[in-house]
């Protein structure tokens, strides 16, 4: 039975989201990420970067929706960038050869720093700017 999937945005700024992503990765789950990862690219925040550090299980669908994601941002001068993602999960990024189109980061904090430094900014906006 899949583990429910709990998605959230703990951290925006200015084109900038932090998608947390917690449960497992399925057919029956992976739809849910990419529909709010298109939403988010959709109003804006077109710089995702998916924090997997509670993601037990992964297949091929959260493949796909990670593959889905980079295009769809990337149509929109966007990117995806994936954080902390488990042992297991690095493995098959590693085995498939995803985690050379998409840049994996050992946590949260490096990848959003590495997603500002690539848009030339160093520090979060301060809040409404």
């Amino acid at each position: 039975m899949t583990e429910p999937l709990s998605l959230s945005v703990p951290h925006t700024d200015g084109p900038l989201a932090l998608l947390r992503v917690e449960g497992e990765l399925d057919l029956e789950t992976a739809p849910a990420l990419r529909s709010r990862g298109l939403e988010l690219v959709d109003t804006g925040r077109r710089h995702l970067v998916l924090d997997l550090a509670p993601v037990p299980f992964c297949d091929s669908s959260g493949l796909n929706a990670f593959i889905n994601l980079l295009r769809y941002a990337g149509e929109r001068d966007g990117s995806l960038t994936l954080a902390a993602p488990p042992h297991s999960l690095s493995r098959l990024l590693d085995l498939t050869g995803v985690g050379r189109l998409i840049p994996v980061h050992a946590s949260a904090d490096d990848a959003l720093a590495a997603v500002r430094a690539g848009l030339g900014r160093t520090a979060p906006e301060a809040p409404g700017e």
